[in-house]
């Protein structure tokens, strides 16, 4: 692709996300940026900021702050002609928005380009809720699913606003960092149990994440008033996050059970935590689009018992049916943890749900989408 007709000009992608502080969604739009970087891209991310900003740059993309998750109509305003201004400057190939108002603020500003246009890609990372601010995440060129659940979601819901049908592609997991029979070493070992002297001898059950009401936290305080093996439920949180982990802090001293309960806070080494415990458990009320903390668990071997549904569902068919439970079964889900927490399956070592895949897919959708010709995408510039 040339720039005024005597050099090639880089092939640019810009994703768009509300911010990079924590999350699944962050962390895919990091190891995307990192993959593009390396593949001689010009990488971009477009966000509020946070955390994971350092990692974006010291990966070789570029970050742009701008609070575009911000939901203020004047400013959501201020951001389109922001961000207007952006792609006139960065003129990317591709624009590829991951969130519902960051993307109705890149279609809008699209939509009013001239032709030929940076094509428009979006990724459904959540079943949202059902509503006309939901569709734009249907509205893509391209529009990416993270699981055959929420490719699902999205033709049984908005049919009507999809180009071509969702491309499935699984969140991916890194083998590098999430390795079969992952070991913590000595250092890792000493700090959590001289931190954490009640899991000494005791079976362990991790809740990963942050504590919401649909996590489904409640479902298990049946289970650790009545069990007999001698048990801890961690959480990677503390009572006092918000409002949701001091609500389920008091509920579980009302229960009787509180003394079962150890909170860690947040973790930055999850592959060292997963490894630690016996076992993972997600009971969220609500299907997950993926479950990347299951694939995670299951990558280093460590049993997870869960909800069959959604994502998490469809993760635990291909690698541990033997942990998946019917949902809001709390009898069967007591049933299921007493049997694997006394005699575990063994976990296979295979791992359908690889990084490399995700990346592979993923670039695969831009390049299908870039304009080979020598055009200027903004020679007639951006209409307002």
């Amino acid at each position: 692709m040339s720039d005024s007709g005597s050099m090639t000009r880089r092939r640019c992608v810009l994703q768009v996300v509300p911010a990079l502080h924590h999350g699944g969604v962050e962390r895919g739009t990091l190891e995307v940026a990192r993959h593009l970087a390396g593949e001689g891209y010009r990488s971009v991310v477009v966000s509020a900021g946070g955390r994971l900003v350092a990692d974006v740059l010291a990966a070789g993309a570029e970050h742009i702050t701008l609070p575009v998750g911000r939901k203020n109509p004047l400013a959501a305003l201020a951001n389109r002609y922001r961000l207007k201004s952006i792609f006139f400057q960065i003129r990317p190939q591709v624009v590829h928005a991951r969130s519902r108002l960051p993307a109705w603020l890149a279609w809008s500003v699209l939509r009013a380009m001239p032709a030929p246009r940076p094509a428009f890609v979006t990724t459904v990372h959540g079943l949202y809720s059902v509503k006309r601010y939901s569709s734009i995440m249907a509205r893509g060129d391209r529009v990416i699913a993270v699981s055959r659940t929420a490719a699902d979601y999205v033709k049984r819901y908005y049919s009507k606003d999809l180009k071509t049908d969702p491309v499935v592609i699984y969140r991916g997991i890194d083998p590098d960092e999430f390795s079969y029979g992952h070991q913590p070493d000595f250092p890792v070992l000493d700090r959590w149990y001289r931190s954490h002297p009640v899991v000494v001898g005791v079976k362990t059950v991790l809740l990963p994440g942050r504590l919401s009401r649909l996590k489904g936290a409640r479902d298990l305080t049946n289970w650790l008033k009545k069990t007999r093996l001698p048990v801890r439920l961690v959480l990677t949180a503390t009572p006092d996050d918000d409002l949701d982990a001091a609500r389920l802090f008091h509920h579980f001293v009302d229960h009787g059970v509180a003394d079962k309960v150890v909170w860690v806070g947040v973790q930055n080494r999850m592959a060292d935590v997963y490894a630690l415990v016996d076992v993972v458990v997600n009971v969220s009320r609500k299907p997950e689009s993926f479950g990347r903390t299951v694939a995670e668990a299951l990558a280093v071997g460590t049993p997870v018992v869960a909800y069959g549904h959604g994502g998490v569902g469809e993760i635990l068919q291909a690698i541990y049916p033997a942990g998946c439970v019917p949902p809001a079964d709390t009898a069967a889900l007591e049933r299921t943890l007493e049997r694997i927490l006394a005699d575990p399956p063994p976990v296979p070592d295979k791992q359908p749900f690889v990084l490399a895949d995700m990346l592979a897919k993923t670039q695969a959708v831009y390049e299908s989408l870039m304009n080979d010709s020598d055009s200027d995408l903004y020679s007639a510039g951006v209409q307002s």
